[in-house]
């Protein structure tokens, strides 16, 4: 017979305030919180159990069936993305956020007693959201769910304060761990010779017995160092959220003699899992997280903060005294404690989830009871951005379009391109594209070994990408098996939500690059980027950072004008600068970003020909012009070139000097009686030829001097004005104008013509009195009164 779990000392107590009202519980991993506190609940009702990872919810799922002695899929079951064990008639239900979120449209979250947060330490955007809106929702006709917020490491006091229920505090089997540093080179956490590092770790488990977890940030990094440990004596096992979740559960289970397991897994193991065995752990001190910047997501790694780098280590506190091995320094300062992701991430998906679950507008959202508030401006860019993306209409309520991104199960950015596709009928080619970024490691693994194999003729990662997932083959293509497989399954999963049947139709790959490339740029604007020349490479930019092509891409940087960046990533220099690289991406010519109507149009000169103003009109995208033309122009740039035209004296002859004269006039005695004085003189004229419906050059022969002249004082007002504050000055041999500053009761002369070096003499100088008199030639200035 087992010991109990220690989370059932809590059970007595945990009755008595979940009668009462919300209950907080923190217990360190491994006290059972996650499977045993469910089971109590079942009793008073349907159990929702939410889960931040697919792995651990369905781990989860499979041991608390086993526990109660039932079928996975009946009375306990799990809803994960792509995957459903679970009916209406199921009591336990563990569900990841995303689902859960998009259950709460359709009232699906209040046919369930009681609702369970675990791990609520992560603090993901989607549990944010997701507390927040349980504890602000409603319903006349049937009470509301009962809350349990459940975490390891989790302020449960605050919590259990924000939420109005009681902290109930368990205790768990931790045995002390030692901590050892096996830096190397690096001094804080780094990639760069890891496999190294791990292996000369395991190099000091050599003489001792049981399991080692490995803490890795990816896929990428797992698959490196289990090569690197292959000559060692250990038996490697992987454990992430993409695996199947009958892979999972080997790794989850006991093991029965043989060699010691090296279990290299993703953060998925920090929480909620317990795999058995372990008693070292081996932390990179790494997380592979996602960044936005401009609105586009971009993986990166990061050093982990202390507080999950505990966590870490605690998984080999477990059975006994253990042993910690961390790849950095032990001179490094770590962040205290991992922000949430509402402080640290793109705000768009909360946004448009809150917006879905019913939230009116960004101003109630904010009123929301947040654990931790959002800022104000990043509701803001979030807002902004999807308006951008078409899910909110001029009143930021949610678009139909909008509706139909937060349904789709991806990235809000995946899913605008497919909604886009559609209207474009280039949804087959949308789907294997999107299905090709969502992978967690390169498609294209190694050259092929014959040139007429290559996916990506021409070095266009989209068409390559396209190819791999509707005809690859990895060992003719050079494509990475379990990434295709990853990318053909969310191509699946695409197509059922999208309304398409399972398998593509023939002739599927036939691709319109233009009409695609046109596709991305309406559902990414700031997705083109331009080729700068910088000293011994190209950078690429929409307007922004700028970013370099990574070793990845297949572009040749050398023949391409811009591109369409599919896929970004972060990572830091020596010196820890950061940089952003383009790892897959589309090159296209300068025309299609004109023909996608991205950049601005300016005027870039007029003249006359043949009596005929024309102008050169260009359009700039990133501060490089990408098209130029001469032509009439109309509208607004109509007005531009004659005003311009105007002001040169090329149209309307003698019109300019009197337009400035009057213009001059009037803003001084503005000023001089304390009233707002009038627009910047070209402003003003702009403005005066919109108000007169200029649309075309040729109307000009319509146009009178009167019509663009500024409305003169009356004459009694301007000849005091011409007396007492005069705006030129004459001496013979200099001229000078004069601005004034009447704020500052301040007169400065300007030299404009003659050659006097001389300052001008006191009697001609204007009166002025109170006022200071300056001389201004050369870019000096001289006092000559006051």
């Amino acid at each position: 017979m087992t010991d109990p779990l220690p989370i059932q000392e809590l059970r007595d107590a945990f009755e008595v305030a979940a009668d009462a009202g919300p209950v907080v519980v923190s217990a360190p991993t491994g006290s059972g919180k996650s499977t045993q506190v469910p089971r109590w609940l079942a009793s008073r009702g349907r159990v929702l159990v939410v889960e931040p990872r697919r792995v651990a919810c369905r781990a989860l799922a499979a041991r608390v069936a086993e526990l109660e002695g039932v079928r996975l899929g009946g009375e306990v079951g799990y809803l994960v993305r792509d995957e459903r064990r679970a009916t209406g008639a199921t009591r336990i239900v563990f569900a990841t956020p995303g689902v859960v979120l998009r259950m709460l449209p359709s009232d699906d979250v209040d046919r369930f007693a009681t609702v369970v947060l675990d791990e609520a330490h992560e603090r993901s955007l989607d549990v944010d959201l997701l507390l927040a809106l349980l504890l602000t929702r409603r319903r006349p006709d049937r009470p509301r769910p009962g809350l349990v917020v459940m975490s390891a490491t989790l302020a449960g006091d605050r919590i259990a304060d924000h939420i109005g229920g009681r902290h109930l505090a368990g205790e768990g089997r931790q045995h002390p761990v030692s901590v050892e540093h096996v830096a190397g080179d690096a001094v804080l956490p780094d990639v760069r010779g890891v496999e190294a590092r791990v292996v000369e770790a395991l190099g000091l488990e050599a003489d001792r017995s049981g399991d080692v977890l490995i803490f890795l940030p990816g896929r990428g990094e797992i698959e490196r160092v289990r090569s690197a440990l292959s000559r060692l004596p250990f038996e490697t096992c992987v454990l992430h959220g993409s695996q199947r979740l009958s892979e999972q559960a080997r790794v989850l289970k006991p093991r029965r003699g043989g060699p010691r397991r090296a279990v290299l897994a993703t953060n998925v193991a920090e929480t909620s899992l317990t795999i058995p065995g372990v008693v070292a752990v081996v932390d990179s001190g790494l997380v592979r997280r996602t960044r936005y910047h401009d609105g586009r997501g971009y993986l990166t790694l990061a050093p982990v903060a202390l507080d999950s780098a505990d966590q870490r280590a605690g998984r080999a506190g477990r059975l006994g005294p253990g042993r910690c091995y961390r790849l950095w320094s032990r001179a490094a300062v770590l962040e205290p404690v991992t922000p949430p992701e509402v402080h640290r991430e793109s705000l768009v998906p909360l946004v448009l989830g809150a917006l879905a679950c019913g939230v009116e507008a960004s101003d109630r959202l904010l009123g929301l009871p947040w654990l931790d508030r959002p800022k104000d401006h990043a509701v803001d860019s979030a807002t902004a951005e999807l308006s951008r993306l078409g899910g909110l209409d001029g009143d930021l309520r949610l678009t139909e379009r909008g509706g139909r991104l937060f349904r789709l199960p991806l990235d809000p950015h995946l899913a605008r391109m497919l909604v886009e596709a559609e209207q474009r009928d280039l949804l087959e080619p949308a789907i294997a594209l999107a299905a090709s970024l969502s992978t967690r490691r390169p498609l294209f693994a190694r050259p092929p070994e014959e040139p007429e194999d290559d996916l990506r003729p021409g070095g266009c990662d989209a068409v390559g990408g396209i190819r791999a997932v509707l005809e690859g083959r990895p060992r003719l293509h050079g494509l990475d098996a379990q990434a295709l497989d990853e990318a053909r399954a969310a191509a699946r999963r695409y197509r059922l939500v999208m309304g398409l049947p399972p398998a593509p139709p023939e002739g599927a790959g036939s691709i319109d690059r233009k009409a695609l490339a046109l596709a991305l740029m309406a559902a990414w604007p700031r997705s083109a980027h331009v080729a700068r020349a910088r000293k011994r490479h190209v950078a690429w930019s929409h307007g922004g950072t700028e970013l370099e092509l990574g070793r990845e891409t297949a572009v040749d940087e050398r023949s391409c004008r811009a591109l369409i960046v599919l896929e970004s990533r972060a990572f830091t220099r020596k010196g820890r600068k950061r940089q952003l690289v383009a790892t897959r991406v589309m090159p296209v010519p300068l025309q299609w970003l004109v023909e996608a109507g991205l950049g601005r149009e300016r005027l870039a000169g007029t003249r006359t020909h043949a009596g005929q103003l024309l102008a050169r009109v260009e359009r700039v995208y990133a501060g490089r012009v990408i098209d130029s033309r001469e032509e009439p122009p109309g509208g607004a740039l109509a007005r531009r070139a004659v005003r311009d035209a105007i002001l040169e004296e090329r149209l309307l002859p003698g019109a300019a000097a009197r337009i400035r004269d009057r213009h001059e006039a009037l803003g001084l005695a503005a000023r001089l009686a304390g009233a707002a004085p009038p627009r910047p003189l070209e402003e003003w004229l702009l403005g005066r030829l919109d108000a007169l419906g200029l649309e075309a050059v040729d109307e000009v022969e319509l146009l009178a001097v009167d019509d663009v002249l500024p409305e003169a004082l009356p004459d009694d007002q301007r000849l005091r004005l011409d007396r007492e504050f005069p705006r030129r000055l004459s001496v013979g041999d200099g001229i000078y104008a004069i601005s004034y500053d009447v704020a500052g009761r301040t007169a400065t002369l300007h030299q404009v013509g003659g050659q006097r070096k001389e300052p001008p003499p006191e009697m001609f100088l204007p009166a002025l009195p109170g006022w200071r008199l300056l001389l201004e030639r050369k870019n000096r200035l001289t006092t000559l009164r006051g």
